[in-house]
């Protein structure tokens, strides 16, 4: 629904350690220590070894899920594109969260204090 924002506003992410992934029927939340991602659409998780798995919360099923490694870690990097945001963490795992331009809302993202930005 919408581009992500400009890197400098979600700043805040740098540091967050993921602390709970939890799965829903349409989507996929990221709860960290200081900020929540709420995921409504596609993901993609690189794995350390380079291994690309790829989620969307639109089918009936969610294929397995490999990201419970990354709860403890943090995130140390990330990259912000339009219509994607790359998270890196400590051990050099990559989550890749996508956007598109359609009539729905791909998912959010909020702050500790619950300040949130729609994609």
């Amino acid at each position: 629904m919408h581009p992500f924002p400009e890197a400098f506003k979600l700043q805040f992410l740098i540091e967050a350690e993921l602390n709970q992934i939890c799965l829903a029927q349409w989507q996929i939340q990221l709860n960290f220590d200081s900020a929540r991602i709420i995921i409504e659409g596609e993901l993609e998780h690189v794995d350390k070894s380079g291994t690309v798995r790829r989620y969307n919360t639109d089918e009936s099923r969610l294929s397995p899920f490999f990201l419970h490694h990354l709860i403890g870690q943090k995130v140390r990097l990330l990259e912000v594109e339009p219509f994607r945001l790359t998270l890196a963490f400590d051990d050099g795992d990559i989550l890749r969260i996508f956007s598109d331009e359609g009539p729905y809302e791909c998912g959010q993202i909020s702050d500790k204090n619950g300040q949130g930005i729609i994609f």
